[in-house]
């Protein structure tokens, strides 16, 4: 345990505390404060580091030997206490607050609970069972350690819902590789993948899940949850196998692709689980994989050669993913992107994939 405890502007500050001061200003080790107290090292151990409250033989001891009254030792104590019960009601109304930005049909849909009403308790008793948290204001933290691919910028309301669905992906993939990543496999079998763009998803969604398993990679494919604005993520496990997630949301052929390629850059630089404490490092990590899935489908020279021409016409289009051997809809989808022509333009081009399945 810590002896300070803190949430968002709260801090409740344990007796503890103090007397780890204390020690220090007198420049001597536990042991011999212990000494000097009365008391054994074990219970002054447990005092410091906020395992035990401070009783009041032990406050009485404090006053003798600190010069500090008996109340004044017992008054850290119970605002200690009243601060610990402000954090827990605090936590309380932030798990109600966080509870009702889930959409909680999404887990009755996808059979992970039962098709019936729930009270807001329930919800929230059943929200920490199902991902394997003690209180939901976990779900509030952006988890710069774990890959996202998103299509806007993260808010309050985006964090807690792309990690909900971190944590589905989580647990159906725990268990299911006990492999570690083998990078120079993946990278073998990255031409094969590439050829997989102008097939359909039948054929070779299949593959792709047997190739990923094969390198120590377990491809999740959800539903996307309402609010969570991710395309992919990946997390590494700690026997050394990676999840790697695909939401449907936008799921057109060229988003599909690019967010499995983006994914699988992190997977090749081992960056997606870097806990990096610098933002501008974290977007400089993803704007590497975003350029890794453009190159791979389409090198900058052959790109830059073909707008030149000025020429985006289906036929021309079409052509020139054939010459690339890659799906019309990925040159369409990099030329919106870059804005040359609206998004509108040669919609039907593109091809809505669903991967979703109902057993994964």
């Amino acid at each position: 345990m810590s002896n300070e405890i803190t949430y968002k502007n709260l801090i409740a500050f344990h007796p503890g505390s103090y007397v780890e001061d204390i020690i220090d200003d007198l420049n001597i080790t536990q042991k011999e404060f212990a000494r000097r107290l009365g008391t054994s090292e074990k219970s002054l151990s447990k005092l410091i580091n906020g395992e035990d409250n401070l009783s009041k033989d032990m406050a009485y001891k404090l006053s003798k030997l600190t010069g500090i009254s008996i109340n004044t030792w017992m008054n850290l104590q119970n605002e200690y206490e009243k601060k610990i019960l402000e954090i827990s009601d605090k936590k309380v109304e932030d798990e109600k607050r966080i509870c009702n930005m889930i959409d909680f049909k999404y887990f009755k849909d996808f059979g992970i609970v039962e098709n019936k009403k729930y009270s807001l308790k329930e919800k929230i008793e059943k929200l920490r069972s199902i991902l394997n948290i003690s209180d939901l204001t976990y779900l509030a933290e952006f988890n710069i350690g774990v890959s996202y691919r998103n299509t806007k910028e993260f808010d309050e309301k985006s964090i807690i819902n792309s990690n909900v669905m971190l944590e589905i992906a989580s647990n159906i993939a725990r268990n299911k590789c006990d492999k570690k990543l083998d990078k120079q496999k993946l990278r073998k079998y990255l031409p094969e993948i590439r050829e997989m763009t102008l097939t359909d998803p039948s054929e070779f969604y299949p593959r792709l899940k047997e190739i990923l398993l094969e390198c120590g990679i377990v491809l999740v494919a959800l539903p996307n949850l309402r609010n969570a604005n991710i395309n992919g993520a990946t997390k590494k496990f700690r026997n050394g196998s990676i999840m790697l997630l695909i939401s449907d949301r936008n799921k057109s052929s060229d988003i599909f692709w690019f967010s499995i390629m983006h994914e699988i850059s992190h997977i090749l630089d081992g960056d997606f689980y870097t806990d990096y404490k610098d933002e501008s490092h974290y977007i400089e990590k993803e704007l590497k994989a975003d350029k890794f899935a453009r190159d791979f489908f389409i090198n900058e020279e052959d790109y830059n050669e073909f707008i030149n021409r000025e020429d985006f016409s289906r036929n021309t289009i079409t052509r020139f993913s054939k010459d690339l051997g890659i799906h019309p809809s990925i040159l369409l989808g990099r030329l919106q992107k870059d804005e040359i022509v609206p998004y509108s333009y040669l919609y039907d081009l593109k091809t809505q994939y669903s991967v979703i399945v109902s057993s994964q």
